[in-house]
């Protein structure tokens, strides 16, 4: 067997293809053209290998331009996918801010009402306390007339016993 002849077994193993997808390939005039028998092989010239090795490359091509195509379009899906799990993750996060900032505003309203309650407790308890002082200042004041009236009427009792003995023994 010469160099430049091989079998179809050699060619499929060299282009990772079958026999029968070389047998399918080939036309019957290529086969009549290049291929010539050995025995019970087929042996194919050099011209005739690269005839097959184009279509079985032209094939590859193909097949690669599909599988780039294929790629291409699922990274554009999944690209639109990710700019639609995007857009649907930014209308959740809009919603949720919304629904954040009422949540906001009403607590800023109770904040607000109960500032006024405050205020308004202080104010009731400063003006009890001014008058717990008022009272107070008026029991002090009842308290030192009555300890003075008391004074006054012990002096008065104490003067009237003096008297008393004073006008017994004065007699």
């Amino acid at each position: 067997m010469s160099d430049n002849l091989k079998t179809i077994r050699e060619l499929a193993d060299e282009l990772g293809v079958s026999k029968t997808a070389i047998h399918k390939k080939v036309s019957e005039t290529i086969k009549r053209k290049h291929f010539s028998k050995n025995g019970n092989r087929f042996l194919i010239d050099e011209e005739g290998q690269n005839i097959i090795k184009s279509m079985f490359i032209d094939l590859k091509n193909e097949n690669q331009k599909t599988e780039v195509s294929v790629l291409v379009s699922d990274i554009k899906n999944k690209g639109n996918q990710k700019v639609s799990e995007v857009s649907e993750l930014v209308s959740v996060l809009k919603d949720r801010i919304l629904v954040s900032d009422e949540q906001n505003k009403s607590k800023d309203k109770q904040i607000e009402r109960l500032q006024k309650l405050l205020d308004q407790q202080q104010i009731l308890t400063l003006q009890a306390n001014k008058k717990i002082e008022q009272l107070e200042t008026e029991l002090e004041k009842e308290d030192k007339t009555e300890r003075s009236k008391e004074t006054s009427d012990e002096t008065k009792t104490a003067n009237e016993k003096k008297s008393f003995w004073k006008k017994l023994f004065s007699q």
